[in-house]
């Protein structure tokens, strides 16, 4: 995400309204990562920035190579030039600042991370841990140097292929409007099947330089002014709406992007008419000469504010950062930048080669150092370490039955727990939900073990266990065919006469996460279709109510959400306690009331007149009078804000021991689909 030297391809001199296009691109960045939920689609900055590089990079490409000039050292000189000081600052700044303010294991995934960035290599380091829009993301304070591994990884490549085109007399256009057309349509099949990681991969995002290299290898010389005026505000109009009808819920790339990469590409076309005057005024070339280092800044402060402060990102802070970002951004221009890149230091090439390479090693060797590196930081103590590593302790229902999330119920191996040494024993209860109910199902089943009870795990993380619907988190989980199959385990199997089904409700319910930034909307589909906010409610209910009803004839124990946290709990916990400040508290009751209100509202409307179901409360196990609690001395009860750690499950399973000591037979099970009723259990 660089757009390098501000010039127009093919030798018409200095654009400014590209400048200020780069401008428009980093605001919408880093105002999106302020939690600016009033223009959910900030992060199509990124996208601008890549047809902004691809058009003025193939055009320097195009321009020497037609002159015969083309030396890949000095095409490489310009671009360590241009990328590496301002980079590698922050580099160094920001591993200074991870050393400081994270815990050990915060540090290890951060020297990860660091070491792969000099490389270019990030991107492949991001995908697979979590998506971009995840929250765990706030804590990856180098995760926004995805886009430079992307650019990068397309430079290698791209001069090859012109050059080779050249060579072998295969026409440009042509060979990169193919490119173009194959990248397109991997995103969108990416998008369609759900394959989150598309975000960080070059082949689905190729089309978008794609689009700005074929723009400066054809450009509109043959437009009229007044066409091209009229393309600059059309360009510039679909960039805006993209801003504010775009959001992180629909699959991106794929074609969603397709609005501000068509914009970008006609404003990068017309250069001339109301549009580019706007772009070109003062204020937008300014932003836009910085926005490089802009972009490199705004993210590890946001991530070290939010660190040091054990809370999202306040509409204060996010003030602060942003004059620190354009204060940190100018400096970086005009003292290291400039005076590089006009080779006032670092003039001879064999130098500037020596020094970007002695120091990116330099960086990486302390990633590798930092990761390979248990316990480092000389300010832990061992129990700040335990504390700290609850994160990351796993799920009990993981070492029970390994792989249990890998695929969907009837495809996968059944996780059977509970008494599994006697074979003769029947399987009598199943457990199912989403992440929740892995937190919880590894204390489930010590409990059910004492009580020589057998059951099936069902469970499936990022999957309600709603009838019909579909949820995405990172990549298309599908949920709505999982419990579908899950509810057909359960219906082949005669003597399950309890069913225990833990979710995150509040979350599901309302589609926002408890005190993150910013709190967009979780997207659910039924039927195929998204919902929107106005009727999520409705269909939850009646896909719950569905739910309920192919359990009829069984014992149902529904568990209302348990307390939800505004922080992460053992990395601000120890971390609290690292730096010598008061440790944060668990939220009140009435605060817990409040959020679950809405979810509880629908859970009593969905179990209301079904006999057989029963309403667990979970709140008086975590919360006294005032307040809940998420820290004991034997440890943290969470293991992040919201999923119980392997201590805050203990404390649940004996919600469910008297139903498990229950006799497991099809008589009490009858018997109970006619008189348990509507109960809560403190």
């Amino acid at each position: 995400m660089t757009a390098i030297e501000a010039s127009a391809p093919r030798g018409s001199g200095y654009r400014p309204d590209i400048d200020g296009l780069r401008a428009v691109s980093v605001t919408a960045v880093l105002l999106h990562h302020l939690g600016a939920t009033w223009m959910p689609g900030g992060f199509i900055g990124v996208d601008v920035f890549f047809v902004i590089s691809g058009f003025l990079i193939t055009g320097i490409i195009a321009r020497e190579s037609d002159e015969g000039r083309f030396s890949y050292l000095t095409f490489y000189e310009r671009r360590i030039r241009r990328i590496y000081p301002a980079l590698l600052l922050v580099l160094i700044v920001t591993a200074a600042l991870a050393w400081l303010l994270f815990v050990p294991l915060e540090l290890r995934y951060f020297g990860r991370s660091l070491s792969w960035t000099p490389l270019f290599a990030s991107n492949f380091v991001f995908m697979g841990q979590t998506g971009y829009f995840d929250p765990d993301g706030a804590t990856k304070p180098l995760l926004h140097t995805w886009s430079l591994g992307v650019e990068e990884q397309y430079y290698i490549v791209f001069p090859l292929l012109l050059l080779g085109a050249a060579r072998f007399s295969i026409d440009r256009v042509k060979l990169v409007g193919g490119l173009v057309v194959l990248s397109f349509l991997a995103s969108v099949v990416s998008g369609v099947l759900g394959y989150a990681d598309a975000y960080f991969l070059l082949p689905m995002r190729l089309w978008e330089l794609g689009a700005g290299a074929l723009l400066a290898l054809r450009p509109l010389d043959g437009a009229s002014e007044r066409v091209r005026s009229g393309l600059g505000v059309v360009g510039l109009g679909l960039i805006v709406v993209s801003l504010f009808r775009i959001d992180d819920s629909m699959a991106f790339p794929g074609w969603v992007a397709a609005g501000p990469v068509i914009g970008a590409t006609l404003v990068l076309a017309s250069g001339v008419g109301p549009a580019a005057r706007l772009l070109a005024t003062a204020p937008f070339t300014f932003i836009g000469r910085i926005s490089y280092p802009m972009y490199l800044w705004h993210w590890p402060l946001i991530v070290f504010t939010q660190v040091y402060f054990f809370h999202p990102v306040t509409p204060v802070e996010g003030a602060v950062i942003a004059v620190a970002t354009v204060l940190l951004s100018w400096g970086t221009l005009v003292w290291l930048e400039t005076p590089i890149r006009s080779r006032g230091v670092l003039a001879r090439r064999g130098r500037l080669f020596a020094t970007a390479g002695v120091v990116s090693l330099a960086v990486v060797a302390a990633g590798i150092v930092t990761f390979n590196t248990k316990n480092l930081g000389r300010w832990t103590t061992p129990e700040q370490v335990a504390i700290a590593a609850v994160q990351k302790e796993g799920v009990a229902i993981g070492e029970l039955c390994p792989g249990v999330d890998e695929g969907i119920a009837g495809e996968r191996a059944p996780c059977v727990i509970g008494a599994t040494g006697d074979p003769a024993t029947p399987i009598s209860f199943a457990i199912l939900g989403d992440s929740h109910s892995r937190a919880t199902a590894g204390a489930i089943a010590d409990v059910a073990r004492e009580a020589g009870r057998k059951g099936l795990y069902l469970g499936k993380g990022g999957c309600p266990p709603l009838v019909g619907i579909d949820q995405t988190v990172g990549n298309d989980l599908r949920c709505a065919a999982h419990v579908k199959a899950a509810l057909a385990e359960i219906a082949a199997q005669p003597d399950v006469t309890d069913v225990i089904i833990v979710a995150r409700w509040a979350w599901t319910v309302t589609g926002h996460d408890y005190g993150r930034s910013p709190a967009r909307l979780h997207a659910i589909r039924s039927n195929g279709r998204t919902l929107g906010e106005a009727e999520r409610w409705a269909v939850l209910e009646s896909s719950l109510e569905a739910t309920l009803d192919a359990l009829a004839g069984r014992r149902v124990h529904l568990m209302a959400s348990t307390p939800e946290v505004k922080f992460d709990v053992p990395n601000v916990v120890a971390n609290a306690m690292r730096l010598g400040r008061p440790i944060p508290l668990g939220p009140t009751r009435a605060e817990h009331t409040a959020r679950q209100t809405t979810s509880r509202a629908l859970l009593e409307q969905a179990v209301k007149g079904r006999a057989w179901v029963e309403l667990i409360d979970p709140t008086d196990t975590f919360c006294d009078a005032e307040r809940c609690t998420v820290l004991t001395p034997e440890g943290p009860l969470y293991m992040d804000s919201d999923h119980v750690s392997r201590l805050g499950a203990k404390r649940l399973a004996p919600l469910f021991a008297a139903m498990l000591a229950r006799p497991a037979t099809a008589s009490s099970a009858g018997a109970s689909a006619t008189g348990v009723g509507v109960t809560s259990r403190p």
